[in-house]
C-alpha cells in the first residue's frame, strides 16, 4: 500500500554519484544524543513494522545499539499522488530503508547531511539572480516548508575537463556543512542528478557590499560594524583551519536590507584547509588587487591571507577607492605583488582606525593580525574612546616599495640619450624584512621579473 501511494523518485544512477562516500550505513557504539523521536512505520527488505525511533545530528537510533549513519546517504522525500509528504527513503552502500509518519521536522536536518534526490518535486525556481564561470545562481521556493532559498547550479559535464572544479565543489559543500556562524551563509543541503549538482543555501536579500557601497567612503561607525562581522566569521572559519581566499566586496552580503550587522561571507569556491606543506588545490588564486602578496610571490602562506584581503576591503571603505588602482589587470597584479599601500592621505581617519588598518595590511604575515587580534583591537572593541599612539611597530615595517623600469641595453636609449622604459621587463625592488638575522636592516634586494611572468601566471591564476 505504501509503495502504491508514493511518487517515484527521480531516475538517478547513484553509482555515478560524485558526492557519495564509502562510509557505512549501519553502525554501532555511537555517542548518540537524540534531537527528536517519533513513532514511524518502517519498511526494510519488504518487511513493514511500526516502532519508535529517534534522530540525532548524523545518526538515527534504530534499536538499542544499532544506528543508521545517514551522513552522505541518498535522501528521497516520498510523496503521495496529491504531492503530500508521507515519508523518506535513505540509501547507502547497497542498503535502503523507508520511514513513514510524522517526521516532517526531520527533513531539514536530514537534508543538511544527506545527498538529496529529485529537486523538481521539492523546489520551484523563481528567478535567475546571478551567473558565473562554473555555476548559475537562482532564487527558489521550497515546496517542503514554503521558504525562499538560494541555489547554485553546477553542470557535471565540466568535471570531465577540469578536475579542480569538481574538487572545489566538494570542498565548498564539506566546509559549509562544518561551519555554522551568524556571519557565514547558512548551508541547507545539496541535490545531485545525472547532470547537475545543486547547492541549497539561505536567501540573502540585503545585497552585496559592491552594489550597496560602490566606490563611496563610509563613516567609521559602519566600518566597525562591517569589519567586526567579517572578522567574526573568519575567526570561526580559521578555528577549523579553513581559509576563504576570496574576500572582497561582492562576496560579502547582507542577510537583511540595510542591516550591516547581518553581514555574511559567501562563495566558498576557493576555500581550503591551510597546511604547512603549501600543497593546495588552488595555490595561486584570488582576485587581483585583493590578494595577499605572499600568494602572488608564490611563497608559503596560511590563514592570514584572508586578513590582508580584509585590510584591502577596509581601505576601500575608508577612502572610497582601491589601493592598487590601474587601467590594466597586469599592473594591478604588479602593484599587489609589491604590496605597498599609500596611507599618507588619511587625515580624516582616526588614529585607532589607521593603526587597525596597518595591522591588517602588514606585508609580513608573521606580524599581520590574526582574526582574533583584529577583533580585540581598540578600533573594534568597546573601549573605542581609548586612543593608541600613532607611531607603532607597524610604521617601521610599511616601507615604500617602488616599481622601477629596467634599462638593460642600448635599445633602451633614445637618440638624445634619455632613458626609456623597457617594454619587456620590470625591476621589482622590495625591502628585506628587518627581522631577518641573515641580512642587515638597511639591505635591499631586487628581483628581475619579466613581464611574461605576470602575463603567464595571471593566466594560470584562479581568479574570481
Amino acid at each position: 500500500m505504501l509503495q502504491n501511494n508514493k511518487q517515484s523518485p527521480q531516475n538517478f544512477d547513484i553509482q555515478n554519484s560524485v558526492l557519495s562516500t564509502d562510509t557505512e550505513f549501519w553502525v554501532s557504539d555511537v555517542n548518540f544524543s537524540a534531537v527528536s523521536a517519533s513513532l514511524v512505520t518502517v519498511k526494510r527488505q519488504e518487511i513493514i513494522k511500526e516502532k519508535i525511533i529517534s534522530i540525532g545530528k548524523q545518526h538515527i537510533r534504530y534499536s538499542k545499539n544499532k544506528f543508521i549513519l545517514f551522513a552522505n546517504a541518498f535522501l528521497t522525500i516520498l510523496r503521495n499522488s496529491n504531492s503530500e509528504i508521507i515519508g523518506i527513503q535513505l540509501q547507502k552502500q547497497g542498503n535502503q530503508i523507508e520511514l513513514y509518519g510524522q517526521i516532517q521536522n526531520w527533513i531539514s536536518l536530514l537534508m543538511k547531511e544527506c545527498i538529496s534526490l529529485d529537486f523538481i518535486s521539492n523546489y520551484q525556481i523563481v528567478k535567475l539572480i546571478g551567473s558565473g564561470s562554473t555555476a548559475n545562481v537562482y532564487q527558489v521556493k521550497s515546496k517542503i516548508d514554503d521558504l525562499d532559498c538560494g541555489i547554485k547550479v553546477f553542470d557535471k559535464a565540466q568535471f570531465g575537463t577540469d578536475y579542480q572544479i569538481k574538487q572545489s565543489i566538494l570542498f565548498e559543500i564539506q566546509y559549509l556543512k562544518l561551519l555554522s556562524h551568524p556571519n557565514i551563509v547558512k548551508y541547507l543541503g545539496v541535490f545531485e542528478s545525472n547532470s547537475q549538482i545543486i547547492l541549497i543555501s539561505e536567501l540573502l536579500v540585503g545585497g552585496d557590499l559592491k552594489s550597496i557601497i560602490e566606490d563611496r567612503k563610509i563613516d567609521e561607525d559602519k566600518i566597525k560594524i562591517i569589519m567586526k562581522s567579517i572578522l567574526s566569521g573568519l575567526e570561526h572559519m580559521h578555528s577549523f583551519g579553513i581559509f576563504h581566499r576570496d574576500i572582497k566586496k561582492c562576496n560579502i552580503m547582507l542577510r537583511n536590507i540595510n542591516a550591516y550587522d547581518s553581514i555574511c561571507l559567501i562563495d566558498f569556491g576557493l576555500a581550503e584547509k591551510a597546511n604547512n606543506e603549501n600543497n593546495y588545490l588552488f595555490k595561486y588564486c584570488g582576485t587581483p588587487g585583493c590578494v595577499a602578496p605572499e600568494i602572488l610571490r608564490k611563497q608559503k602562506y596560511g590563514l592570514k591571507v584572508d586578513i590582508y584581503s580584509v585590510g584591502i576591503l577596509c581601505y576601500q571603505l575608508m577612502l572610497g577607492k582601491d589601493p592598487f588602482k590601474s587601467n590594466t589587470t597586469k599592473e594591478i597584479i604588479i602593484k599587489n605583488y609589491l604590496g605597498h599601500i599609500d596611507l599618507s592621505k588619511m587625515s580624516q581617519i582616526s588614529k585607532n582606525g589607521i593603526n587597525f588598518l596597518k595591522g591588517l595590511i602588514e606585508i609580513d604575515p608573521k606580524i599581520r593580525f590574526t582574526a582574533t587580534q583584529a577583533l580585540n583591537h581598540p578600533f573594534l572593541s568597546q573601549g573605542n574612546n581609548k586612543i593608541i599612539v600613532s607611531k607603532n611597530k607597524f610604521d617601521s615595517l610599511l616601507k615604500k616599495e617602488t616599481l622601477k623600469p629596467l634599462y638593460y641595453n642600448s635599445r633602451n636609449q633614445s637618440p638624445n640619450n634619455t632613458q626609456k622604459n623597457s617594454p619587456f621587463k620590470y625591476l621589482l625592488k622590495t625591502d628585506v624584512s628587518p627581522r631577518s638575522n641573515q641580512q642587515k636592516p638597511d639591505f635591499e634586494t631586487t628581483r628581475l621579473v619579466s613581464r611574461s611572468f605576470f602575463i603567464r601566471n595571471f593566466q594560470k591564476m584562479n581568479t574570481k
